[in-house]
């Protein structure tokens, strides 16, 4: 009986040995990686403007760094109307298969919502942000013969004068009358909102000193010639690299104050996650080429390259901001 108790237990370690021998190279063998996701025909980039402004520039910009990285055209779609909600509705109809994407902006994704258009789609619950790509803040500007020199001269001259001073926008419920209003608010400005058809006609009153004031974008004030305006400040929370001489409007006492009008890549909901993080690194690798870099400057903007969560908060917030803004102003804009 001892020898054979003796015997099986020197063979079991032996058979243990032999079977954790052939299990060894499965236990060893890694789960194979999964290929990450690409597209395997061209993407539609939809730009919600026409062609030429510079939301379209900075749209093809981009479709043409990316292109170049996953090897198949990213076609430029563009499906101007109603301030870019047109395109925002397309897209959100779109299947959530990453070959349509959204060139997002303020314009079609908040300041829509706060200012009450009619919309057939929720800004947040129907897009799944993608990333952040740049931002370009505006410039207050002030016309030539208005007798300030500075943000706090004027924050002063519009708390005390008489009659509202007029100051100009490119449209109701815009990002340039919201930017204002925003500060009158703040400040307790005595001014009057005069809306425009677009920039141009904005500037030829604001050079004549129809106007007195108004936000432009920081592309406009590198395109404008200095003798049509004064640029007192801009909106950033540091000096914009374009216009290093323009103090911002925090360092003009104007504690805290920032707006940018800034420009995301956002896709249909339930979009897979893959598929997002896919885009995601592809836009933000294009922020980094040379291609990118040397042309953002000129439009006026700067890289920014938050992730999914960080620009669904600026959604969040960014509504909030402008729901609060245009909530007393009873703008009608059907």
């Amino acid at each position: 009986m001892d020898r054979t108790r003796e015997k099986a237990t020197t063979m079991l370690p032996r058979r243990s040995l032999l079977g954790a021998g052939l299990a060894a190279p499965f236990l060893a063998t890694p789960a194979r990686a999964q290929a990450p996701w690409s597209p395997d025909r061209p993407v539609r980039l939809i730009v919600p403007f026409a062609p030429g402004g510079s939301q379209d520039v900075l749209g093809r910009l981009f479709a043409q760094a990316v292109s170049q990285s996953v090897g198949q055209n990213m076609v430029i779609e563009n499906r101007a109307g109603a301030g870019g909600i047109i395109g925002a509705q397309e897209t959100a109809r779109a299947a959530p298969d990453g070959l349509t994407l959204l060139l997002a902006t303020a314009g079609q994704l908040t300041i829509a919502k706060a200012v009450g258009r009619r919309l057939a789609y929720d800004p947040v619950a129907d897009f799944a942000p993608i990333i952040h790509l740049s931002d370009s803040p505006v410039a207050l500007a002030t016309a030539p013969s208005l007798p300030v020199n500075n943000t706090r001269e004027l924050i002063a001259y519009c708390k005390a004068a008489r009659t509202p001073v007029p100051y100009g926008s490119t449209g109701i419920g815009t990002n340039t009358h919201l930017i204002m209003e925003d500060l009158k608010a703040r400040e307790g400005l005595n001014v009057e909102h005069i809306p425009y058809r677009g920039a141009a006609a904005a500037f030829n009153d604001l050079a004549a000193g129809r106007i007195g004031l108004m936000f432009i974008s920081v592309a406009s004030v590198l395109a404008v010639s200095g003798a049509q305006m004064k640029v007192l400040g801009v909106s950033s929370r540091e000096r914009f690299p374009p216009t290093p001489d323009v103090p911002t409007l925090i360092e003009g006492g104007l504690a805290a104050f920032e707006a940018s009008i800034w420009t995301g890549i956002a896709a249909p909901a339930a979009t897979p996650a893959p598929i997002v993080e896919r885009w995601r690194a592809e836009f933000a690798k294009a922020l980094e080429t040379d291609l990118v870099k040397s042309r953002l400057p000129a439009l006026g903007s700067t890289a920014n390259g938050s992730g999914p969560a960080e620009f669904g908060r600026l959604l969040r917030e960014d509504l909030e901001r402008w729901t609060r803004v245009a909530a007393p102003l009873s703008i009608s804009l059907e």
